[in-house]
């Protein structure tokens, strides 16, 4: 029974140790291209009466505003303020002429070089007959918006008005795929790292779960009492993916300290591999004790598996040796090793018998 107990354990274990770093990635690279593509902005905040296509505000361009080239306004702090159509701007004169009827105002602070102080002129804003792209009044999320409001104002609030926000492409990208960013680009900047990092703690935690109930489990089924090569080396890539976690986004001026930063995540790789290839080594050469506990057919799932990232590894790193690869193959295998990996996880909770 207690056997039993700690397999059961050790299956949670496993399963939570393939979908938390999983979940770390992909929730880390969906969080950013929503930061990214989120294209609702703050609009100019302007006191119109009837917010309709046609109306029209004068500001006089006088001393007080340096003749139009510093006009006073307000800008919208929540996304339902926004302008539903979008707004036109120009210099007009009394009688409504445009001063540069050549020129395009993109905003109210855009004036030309050669703008003159015309004490008889005006800022016209206009509403127009175009919808506003980035007003969410005019987007499929408003229904959603006016369910949670506030998830979209923290969205809103976060991207245009926190001074820590820092994203790492300015378009969405999926480097799975095309290799247009690295990882660490993604996950180290604020606020990304705050979804990654905390995954990434929890799953080190399970990590060390996992190491030491398959060397509890191994000594308890073999009747044994000692530290396996496997729960060493397991502990050992948890050390160094904690040391990888905590200094991302670090920056050293030392190029010592830089480069062993840098090392972290090579050693937790290694050692990780090491530790799965002694596992695999001990369940074959006590197979027949551990019988009544394990799925044969997964075992050879996972010796197949192993060798198969074993050979990977040493292909990848021959290759990146004597070639020098494009960044987005570089990008490309990075994303798909690390989410590769997790498989021996997964192929854990699956080798374990649910009933042994």
């Amino acid at each position: 029974m207690l056997i039993s107990s700690k397999i059961r354990k050790l299956r949670v274990i496993s399963f939570l140790l393939f979908f938390t770093p999983a979940l770390a990635l992909v929730a880390s690279l969906f969080a950013h291209n929503y930061l990214v593509s989120f294209n609702f902005k703050p609009n100019p905040k302007f006191n119109f009466v009837d917010k309709i296509p046609g109306e029209i505000i004068l500001i006089p361009c006088d001393k007080s505003n340096d003749f139009c080239k510093n006009v006073d306004y307000e800008m919208t702090k929540k996304l339902h303020e926004c302008n539903k159509y979008s707004l036109i701007y120009d210099h007009v004169l009394e009688d409504g002429s445009s001063l540069y009827p050549d020129y395009f105002f993109k905003n109210i602070t855009d004036v030309p070089n050669n703008f003159k102080n015309n004490e008889n002129s005006y800022f016209q804003i206009k509403i127009s007959d175009n919808i506003n792209q980035y007003c969410i009044l005019n987007s499929n999320l408003k229904k959603y918006y006016d369910f949670t409001p506030f998830i979209f104002e923290k969205i809103f609030s976060l991207k245009y008005y926190s001074k820590k926000i820092s994203l790492g492409t300015s378009v969405p990208v999926n480097p799975i795929l095309y290799g247009e960013t690295s990882i660490s680009n993604i996950v180290k900047r604020y606020p990304v790292k705050n979804i990654f990092k905390p995954l990434i703690y929890l799953s080190i935690i399970f990590m060390i779960g996992y190491w030491f109930y398959y060397n509890v489990i191994f000594n308890k089924i073999l009747s044994e009492k000692k530290i396996n090569l496997f729960f060493i080396f397991g502990i050992l890539s948890s050390i160094f993916l904690l040391l990888h976690v905590i200094f991302l986004g670090w920056i050293f001026e030392s190029e010592i300290l830089a480069k062993l930063r840098r090392s972290y995540i090579i050693f937790f790789i290694l050692f990780e591999i090491l530790a799965q290839g002694f596992l695999i080594n001990e369940i074959f050469k006590n197979k027949i004790q551990l019988d009544h506990y394990i799925n044969k057919l997964i075992i050879y799932l996972k010796l197949s598996f192993v060798s198969f990232i074993c050979f990977s590894t040493i292909l990848i790193l021959v290759i990146l040796i004597f070639y020098d690869l494009d960044s987005k193959i570089d990008y490309i295998l990075e994303w798909n090793y690390f989410l590769i990996l997790l498989f021996f996880y997964l192929l854990s909770f699956l080798m374990w018998k649910r009933n042994a």
